[in-house]
């Protein structure tokens, strides 16, 4: 597939000919019917100019327990298909549809297949191929981002230490990341578990070098009623108001139409899980699965906004990495103790 091919297919493994160091890795939430059992696996590989540096992986994440496991393998482990998102992590397998999971180390056995139903992605359109929007084609930017599947349905079971945990009727979210690094600091949060059935949120904002400078970006996406509304520093939107602190953060971006009210909160099954940083997988970041997020989506109107959507999501994912205070922009981040819940 030829390199515009690939830019129009994010979820795809965007490696092959890397001469440098980088990263390509892939999200995949599964929570049960149940909800007790809410976990992150994370397949993903590290290319170095160094050979002996290189080497493909799975994470694991428990988000009840705050338990993480990194299992690594050699690059001779990993396989990725040229034509679709089809990759092997040693004796594992991942797709948009699929995940075979066979891991057997001392600290995981894990095992099992899980099947993938209503695929629902971030929209890709000729002149913007996904989250990244236009951005996605400039190819000196130190991490590219892909929301790859908001809220899939769940057939099969896996089978973790000896216990089989069916996920039949369960929920899944997907979404992915490559290039040399993660952002300086970021905030991201996620959930798909609301009152209402096919309802996900999932946002991201962090701060980014290009050019020697940072400049403060954001990728909100949000599924309502068959809709994918969208807010994004590349389309126009604007971040009216963002705050945090070490458990919490609320953020409204608005644009030409719509606004949305996020507030997400929680730190009770924390787990630390690598990330790229400084030509290395050494940076760990913790994760929340347990967070809470309330949610109000207006639409715009010259005599007053509507409300189209309140409500509360659960099982929602949750990082807070790093210090954006310093970064001048607008609107001013206010870091805060005790962020109040709405």
């Amino acid at each position: 597939m030829t390199h515009l091919g690939i830019v129009w297919h994010p979820e795809m493994f965007h490696g092959r000919g890397w001469r440098s160091s980088g990263f390509d890795g892939w999200y995949f939430k599964v929570v049960d019917p149940s909800e007790r059992h809410v976990w992150a696996i994370i397949p993903g590989i590290w290319m170095d100019r160094d050979p002996a540096g290189q080497y493909c992986f799975i994470q694991f994440l428990d988000g009840r327990t705050g338990r993480t496991t990194m299992h690594r393998y050699s690059t001779q482990q990993f396989w990725s298909s040229r034509e679709r998102f089809d990759v092997a992590v040693g004796q594992s397998r991942f797709s948009l549809t699929s995940m075979h999971l066979d891991v057997d180390d001392p600290d995981l056995r894990l095992s099992g297949d899980l099947q993938f139903t209503q695929s629902q992605a971030w929209p890709v359109r000729l002149w913007a191929p996904g989250a990244m929007g236009p951005l996605a084609y400039l190819p000196f930017l130190e991490g590219y981002h892909a929301i790859t599947n908001v809220d899939p349905r769940i057939v099969g079971s896996l089978c973790v230490d000896g216990d089989e945990v069916d996920f039949t009727g369960g929920r899944a979210y997907m979404e992915r990341d490559w290039g040399s690094a993660f952002p300086r600091a970021w905030v991201w949060t996620q959930s798909n578990h609301f009152g209402e059935d096919h309802v996900c949120l999932t946002a991201s904002i962090a701060d980014i070098p290009l050019a020697g400078r940072v400049l403060r970006g954001f990728i909100v996406g949000f599924l309502f009623e068959g809709v994918f509304y969208r807010w994004a520093t590349w389309n126009g939107s604007q971040l009216a108001h963002f705050a945090y602190d070490d458990e919490h953060a609320e953020f409204t971006v608005v644009n030409r139409k719509h606004v949305l009210e996020v507030w997400s909160g929680g730190r009770s099954g924390m787990g630390q899980v690598f990330a790229p940083r400084a030509g290395a997988m050494t940076k760990m970041l913790v994760e929340e699965l347990n967070a809470v997020l309330q949610v109000r989506l207006l639409e715009r109107h010259p005599r007053g906004d509507v409300l189209l959507f309140e409500g509360r999501g659960r099982n929602g994912g949750l990082e807070i990495s790093g210090d954006m205070a310093a970064v001048v922009g607008t609107p001013e981040v206010r870091t805060v103790q005790g962020l109040a819940r709405p």
